[in-house]
């Protein structure tokens, strides 16, 4: 979800019911889709491409420098391998299997999540967590504790 700054949007949830059905539908083609998208991607490249906001939000040389470094010790081919390895096989009979208690455990945060309004971002990190990430936060946790 992305916000223009200073623009403030109601977020919008599907149903849980559209959520529930995207999602079982979406075990039948994951496998293919999976592995076509490690396949054309270049992982590398669009990460590098973040560089400018990082520098924007963060400001800090050393977590700069510490991500660049990061990124560069992964090769495109290293990252694709791994990727299809580990997960392309597993996916979506483990999306099949969850998905029952992923829509009765994501239900009551969707709800909760429906109809909230987020404040404005501003170039502040830490004001942003705290006027945009918190609200969400303190809501998922008095739900939390209101479901026991």
């Amino acid at each position: 979800m992305r916000f223009k700054q200073g623009e403030t949007r109601t977020l919008k949830v599907k149903s849980q019911s559209d959520i529930k059905k995207n999602y079982d539908q979406a075990t039948s083609i994951v496998t293919e889709r999976y592995k076509a998208g490690v396949n054309t991607a270049s992982w590398k490249d669009s990460a590098l491409a973040g560089q400018d906001l990082y520098v924007q939000t963060m400001q800090d040389p050393n977590i700069l420098a510490r991500r660049n470094k990061g990124i560069n010790k992964v090769s495109d081919d290293e990252w694709r391998n791994d990727t299809i390895n580990k997960g392309s096989g597993v996916i979506a009979a483990r999306m099949k299997a969850a998905a029952p208690k992923q829509a009765a455990n994501f239900e009551p945060y969707r709800a909760a999540l429906e109809g909230m309004t987020l404040p404005p971002r501003t170039t502040d990190p830490a004001q942003n967590v705290a006027n945009r990430v918190t609200p969400i936060a303190v809501k998922f946790r008095e739900l939390k504790n209101s479901l026991g």
